[in-house]
């Protein structure tokens, strides 16, 4: 009962403050979790999910949702929201991004949570692609990869047949360092359709960040 009171006591924070609610609130939600969690076992390695789980409920409440999640989807009839929905890629491989929002069966929106960017090596498969090697010849003299990049990439693999034309955002929870905000600006340089959200320190309302960054459409609150 514990722990139901604790994750009550915040899902209903996050719906009563679901206009005005800024990012850095989010982060410092994040941030207290994971300090109390190093404070009681020394480590936080072993504890994920926080981040996805955030966003996910935020979500929830800023479409209107009120039914239960089955099979980690909810629907109003008019939208699905689930979270780490399958799908197939173009290369045919099958990626689960973190969360989607569908209409009639298509994505029309879709977001990835990252707790910060890091310097990643992509996969065999992963450099063949186009995207990860143009992105990287872009990222300065020494072609750094992050996990925003190999991120990204996985994001573009689902961009075909149905699911085209979604928009989509990687959340990022903290600050992101100069040589991974290159990256950044380097995708929002090359692609409209997807945003990076960083979180820590920025004091704009999460929802004003949702709508400039991909059109998302709640009801007014």
């Amino acid at each position: 009962m514990i722990f139901t009171n604790a994750f009550n006591d915040l899902d209903t924070y996050l719906k009563k403050h679901l206009h005005t609610i800024t990012c850095h609130n989010l982060f410092r939600i994040k941030q207290d979790f994971y300090e109390m969690v190093s404070f009681l076992t020394g480590s936080t390695s072993n504890f994920t999910g926080i981040t996805e789980l955030l966003i996910f409920r935020y979500l929830y409440h800023a479409l209107g949702m009120t039914a239960p999640i089955f099979n980690k989807s909810v629907s109003d009839g008019n939208h699905q929201l689930s979270i780490g929905k399958r799908f197939m890629g173009k290369n045919g491989r099958y990626q689960d991004p973190d969360i989607v929002i569908e209409s009639n069966g298509v994505i029309t929106h879709l977001l990835s949570i990252k707790n910060a960017l890091a310097t990643n090596s992509p996969k065999g498969f992963e450099k063949e692609s186009e995207v990860v090697k143009h992105l990287m010849s872009k990222n300065g003299p020494n072609q750094v990869c992050n996990n925003g990049i190999v991120d990204f990439h996985r994001i573009d693999n689902i961009r075909h047949k149905q699911h085209k034309d979604f928009k989509s955002v990687t959340v990022v929870f903290s600050k992101v360092q100069d040589r991974h905000q290159r990256a950044i600006n380097i995708i929002h340089d090359t692609y409209d359709w997807h945003h990076f959200i960083v979180l820590e320190n920025n004091n704009n309302p999460f929802m004003e960040e949702l709508k400039r960054s991909f059109l998302f459409i709640v009801k007014d609150g």
